[in-house]
């Protein structure tokens, strides 16, 4: 369950912005609706809602760090949580009449479709 940021996490975090993105090498100027109040370290990876991990960002580096660092980060992370568990895919194609099969196996020594 994702957690979002307070109200008065967000207005402190707009205070310190002094209506300019906290992007990288952004700065530009805020306007309303046009800005996101963003986790530096995603909820998806622990980051906690705090007026530490927030930044308020204009809608396109959010978009941009999103896409390119923080789902990478957390689809990586649950792969390894999931390697450590040992939850892998299946390999190769299923057996014939298996419940991965799209060919169901009857009594009488037939076969349908699923």
């Amino acid at each position: 369950m994702r957690r979002e940021f307070s109200k008065q996490v967000q207005r402190d975090a707009f205070v310190r912005a002094q209506g300019k993105c906290e992007g990288e090498n952004c700065g530009a100027k805020l306007t309303l609706g046009k800005y996101h109040f963003d986790h530096v370290i995603p909820d998806g990876l622990g980051g906690e809602p705090t007026l530490d991990n927030c930044a308020v960002l204009c809608v396109a580096c959010h978009k941009e760090k999103t896409a390119k660092r923080d789902v990478p980060a957390i689809a990586k992370a649950k792969r390894v949580r999931d390697l450590h568990l040992g939850i892998r895919a299946r390999r190769g194609r299923p057996l014939p009449g298996s419940r991965d099969s799209d060919v169901k196996m009857k009594i009488g020594g037939g076969w349908e479709y699923r």
